[in-house]
């Protein structure tokens, strides 16, 4: 069974499973990436998705900004249950962290055990990009990524759990892909 949920950004829905779809990780996929997972490219051949982002037991799927999610919706729901069968193997997405400075590891144990949780349930994540002279970039993914209230989260919520679990961070800003 497939549940279908709004998330903060409109543009951004959450297809919760019953059952455990990426075993460990979890990834982003645009349609610029280079797939090889049949299940991205069955998405992605419906028209006007941008994003796709894997997660424990959902996928958040991102359309274009001038397309319906009432024909979209029926769509994906077709491939996604012809995807995910019994037979469906997790995925696994292997992540290391690339942080060896006891600030940033720091800050990656607040993200991991405070905040990812919370993120998760809107259909997103947020990951620790870098750390430099006080100043913490995070990228945000999925239904967070392009969402018209992150920036607000991001300054009320994140930033502010981070800097009192590390004094050393003085401001949490997002990375753009675009920059």
């Amino acid at each position: 069974m497939i549940s279908v949920v709004d998330t903060p950004n409109p543009d951004t829905k959450k297809f919760i499973f019953d059952k455990v779809i990426v075993e460990e990780g979890s990834k982003e996929f645009t349609r610029n990436d280079d797939i090889n997972l049949k299940i991205v490219k069955s998405i992605f051949s419906v028209n006007n998705i941008d994003l796709i982002y894997f997660d424990k037991n959902f996928i958040s799927i991102r359309k274009a900004k001038d397309s319906d999610w009432d024909d979209l919706t029926k769509e994906l729901l077709a491939i996604l249950n012809q995807e995910i069968t019994a037979d469906f193997k997790p995925l696994i997405f292997k992540e290391e962290s690339q942080f060896d400075d006891d600030i940033s590891k720091r800050i990656e144990e607040v993200l991991n055990e405070k905040i990812r949780p919370a993120v998760a349930m809107d259909g997103g994540d947020i990951r620790l990009k870098s750390y430099k002279d006080g100043v913490a970039e995070v990228l945000l993914k999925g239904a967070c990524a392009g969402c018209p209230s992150s920036t607000v989260t991001l300054k009320h919520g994140v930033e502010r759990m981070i800097k009192h679990y590390v004094p050393e961070v003085n401001s949490v800003e997002a990375f753009n892909i675009n920059e």
